[in-house]
């Protein structure tokens, strides 16, 4: 028989591990460092192609005319793969933009649902970009399965309009690199993870793992506010594209930002890391 002095013990026991755990997790995954707004910035900077052309939308609603919902996706796993379907639409239609020396038009209307059914019918073949819907890690695209899947749609793109457009993962940027990036007008996915906690038993892998990962899309930042604006397809969470929904920005200060961009996930590269898309010259 158990008596109440030898529960109180090994509560106490675990209730320690737990909270040594948590530190050394902490120490391990968090963002330690300073939390320096970039510099020089006197006014607002956003990744359109400039200039827009005339009658396009002001700059945010045209970046939000590519938003989409990670939950029309078949999982709840789909961050990487749909910020890479809306960075695909997105520079798809300034290749097509710039060649055809017409008026930008929103031709690229590639949707999340028709990609994964598209990769899941491969087989084998699929996992070279994501993880199938149903597998060990149901509908994960990881950072690198979104590089193969841009590169491969970066040639497709070279032989339907004859320019193509190069991707790189870096890694240890600044907000500095980002704001030089939103400059040059790159489409920008972020790759960076929320802090979860061993407190929360649903959520005790992924504290050990370093937190929730997700990635998105960075479009912009405001100078006068100090606020990053990103396309981030967890929010609005949308189940159906039949549901009323009104996209929006998300919308981080430098602090969390970082602590987001900075946090150290297994599975992922390296902190403080983004793929970017760069047009051809």
């Amino acid at each position: 028989m158990t008596t109440t002095d030898e529960k109180t013990n090994k509560g106490g026991l675990g209730g320690s591990f737990r909270s040594a755990a948590s530190s050394l997790l902490v120490k391990l995954y968090d963002y330690h460092g300073e939390y320096k707004a970039p510099k020089e910035v006197i006014s607002d900077v956003w990744a359109a192609p400039l200039p827009l052309p005339q009658g396009t939308p002001a700059t945010p609603e045209y970046f939000l005319h590519y938003f989409q919902s990670q939950g029309f996706g078949p999982t709840n796993n789909e961050c990487v793969t749909t910020s890479t379907v809306m960075a695909m639409n997105m520079i798809e239609d300034r290749i097509a933009w710039r060649q055809r020396g017409e008026p930008l038009r929103y031709e690229a209307n590639l949707c999340i649902e028709d990609f994964i059914r598209d990769l899941d019918g491969r087989g084998m073949l699929g996992w070279r970009y994501r993880f199938p819907t149903r597998s060990w890690f149901p509908g994960m695209m990881p950072p690198w399965g979104a590089r193969n899947t841009l590169r491969k749609h970066a040639v497709s793109l070279k032989h339907k309009y004859g320019k193509s457009y190069r991707v790189k993962t870096k890694i240890h940027q600044t907000v500095d690199d980002l704001i030089q990036a939103l400059e040059q007008n790159k489409v920008i996915l972020i790759h960076g993870a929320w802090q979860k906690k061993l407190s929360d038993p649903k959520d005790q892998l992924l504290a050990w793992l370093g937190g929730m990962p997700h990635t998105m899309v960075l479009v912009g930042y405001e100078s006068s506010s100090g606020l990053w604006n990103l396309l981030n397809p967890a929010d609005p969470w949308v189940k159906s594209r039949n549901d009323s929904y009104q996209a929006r920005m998300y919308r981080m200060n430098t602090q969390q930002l970082m602590d987001f961009w900075g946090r150290r996930f297994v599975f992922y590269p390296p902190r403080f890391a983004i793929t970017t898309l760069t047009m051809e010259e």
